[in-house]
């Protein structure tokens, strides 16, 4: 791996890991188009280590009171907890998916029509936040079945094209949670489904040795976390007053590009 194939994979990895627009169909994309390799699995690691360190460094008050509540009394209602049950869907469907199982899902179609169909539900759910009068506004406050029901969407995201984070933040908007409080439930929620999948990466990296250099590992971990760091923020602050329509638009199009040009 160069060091320019380094930089856009984790540029793009530390940027659509949080933006509800999906890494999987972009990376395809510039693969293709500009015959960059696939990525080594030591690379890989290096992305989730970066993208996990920029969550939980903008969110690290977020993450210091849940790990507070953790260890007190408060722990069957706390905000941790929630995300810990929330995460054990997905965890589960990607334990009983095989490997050679998501292969077959990782074709240009599905990850096309996924972009199309999750962007148009994106949409759906913006309406449905626009048009309600009460949203939940903590995320303190949101419940159990909300979790849950947002845990079990993040098992879709197992569908290349999907997005984690904009699959989750659908669900939470449907869940009458306003959207940065869904945004910033859904980059909580990121925090294990990232750890879950760098440990499992990091088992078949072992086994497969170093594959990248030294250098490129490095230039591709600091721009994941820079590139992640900028996403959440950008986002974070975009929806105190925007809305995802025109990551909905940016979905649509892109599918349909993914159609016809690959």
């Amino acid at each position: 791996m160069s060091l320019l194939e380094a930089i856009v994979s984790g540029l793009i990895q530390g940027i659509t890991e949080f933006l509800p627009v999906s890494s999987s169909g972009h990376l395809l994309l510039i693969h293709e188009l500009f015959g960059l390799e696939s990525e080594s699995l030591s690379f890989d690691v290096a992305v989730h280590v970066a993208t996990l360190g920029a969550v939980v460094w903008v969110l690290r008050k977020e993450v210091i009171d849940i790990l507070r509540v953790l260890f007190s009394k408060k722990l069957f209602s706390s905000l941790g907890l929630k995300i810990a049950v929330a995460t054990i869907p997905a965890g589960i469907v990607g334990f009983i998916l095989s490997d050679n199982a998501v292969a077959l899902l990782r074709t240009t179609q599905v990850v096309a029509i996924s972009f199309i169909v999750w962007g148009i539900a994106l949409y759906m759910a913006d309406l449905f936040v626009m048009r309600r009068r009460h949203l939940i506004a903590r995320i303190e406050k949101i419940s159990w079945l909300r979790a849950i029901v947002i845990g079990l969407a993040q098992a879709i995201a197992l569908i290349p094209g999907t997005s984690r984070s904009g699959i989750t933040m659908t669900a939470g908007m449907f869940m009458s949670i306003d959207r940065e409080r869904a945004a910033r439930f859904s980059f909580l929620l990121s925090i294990p489904a990232i750890l879950g999948a760098g440990v499992l990466t990091t088992f078949d990296a072992i086994d497969a040795g170093l594959d990248v250099s030294i250098i490129a590992l490095i230039v591709g971990c600091i721009v994941a976390f820079m590139s992640g760091i900028f996403a959440i923020k950008f986002l974070l602050e975009f929806l105190k007053k925007g809305n995802f329509f025109y990551f909905c638009v940016y979905r649509v199009i892109f599918g349909v590009i993914l159609l016809i040009v690959l």
